[in-house]
């Protein structure tokens, strides 16, 4: 792959199709979209995305394609396959059935993921330990970041690949193919850990800015419905107990603050956190 950045003009690209909690989406001829990052997107984590698809394809984790980095002006960007199927989670606007049939599906994928192994990952602890130096971590005092530090240093480790963002908006059904997307998280290490953070992501993660409350009230439902169908799935396919998941809570929580530091979860990720590092990290 070329390491050399594509360049693009405001005018060339027209107006976006879609816009995303961190980049514009832009079509391209030849079936590709650019994802433009907004401009205080860090040029370290555009490349690590890259990498990351382009391992993920290269594996066979994805059947996205990447094909490197891009620029406009002052704001970077990725160029991908241009998808035109659907997200999971809108499946069941088209048929109503389809939503009984989503956790098996994020389940088996989710499997699927966790039996490729792949070093060019970076290792999930040591992830974690870096984000226990990030300013939204800077709460815990030094103990209880040894603490925490410890705790993981502990924990399984492991080879799978780990997308650590795994949700149904980012499986998208077109045609036969269910591709998955949104790589710029991923690590390798225990697929507990994963098991773990999407399990966060469906109980503690905000719902779209701006959802109204009546909306938020049935996706909480809906949430809760998905989460249980997943996990009986993945424990049934894996082996894997509620204990090995449960371990991996607190790395969770960490992850979550110390990657995406959002707004509306801060205070509550904080007091978890906070209690789960002075019991010893165990939940």
């Amino acid at each position: 792959m070329d390491k050399k950045n594509i360049q693009f003009t405001k005018e060339s690209l027209g107006k976006p199709f879609a816009i995303g909690r961190s980049a514009d989406l832009y079509l391209l001829p030849e079936n590709k979209i650019l994802k433009l990052f907004f401009p205080d997107a860090k040029e370290s984590e555009i490349d690590l995305e890259v990498e990351n698809s382009v391992e993920a394809n290269r594996k066979g984790a994805s059947k996205m394609q990447c094909y490197g980095k891009a620029k406009v002006e002052n704001r970077y960007g990725i160029i991908f396959d241009r998808i035109t199927g659907i997200s999971l989670t809108k499946l069941p606007d088209k048929n109503p059935l389809e939503l009984f049939r989503i956790a098996g599906t994020l389940a088996r994928l989710h499997y699927g993921i966790h039996q490729i192994q792949s070093d060019r990952y970076k290792d999930i602890k040591v992830i974690l330990n870096s984000c226990l130096s990030s300013e939204p971590l800077s709460f815990l005092s030094s103990e209880e970041k040894e603490k925490a530090k410890s705790y993981i240093s502990g924990l399984p480790n492991g080879n799978s690949i780990l997308h650590l963002d795994f949700h149904p908006e980012n499986v998208i059904v077109q045609g036969k193919d269910e591709i998955i997307i949104d790589w710029m998280t991923a690590a390798k290490g225990n697929p507990a850990a994963d098991v773990a953070f999407t399990f966060l992501l469906f109980t503690d993660a905000e719902l779209w800015p701006g959802t109204p409350k009546l909306k938020i009230i049935f996706y909480t439902f809906i949430r809760k419905f998905i989460l249980k169908g997943y996990l009986k799935a993945y424990k049934t396919l894996s082996g894997i107990t509620d204990a090995e998941i449960a371990a991996w809570r607190l790395p969770s929580l960490i992850l979550r603050l110390g990657l995406w530091n959002i707004e509306s979860e801060r205070e509550s990720l904080k007091s978890q956190l906070s209690r789960l590092v002075a019991l010893g990290g165990k939940v």
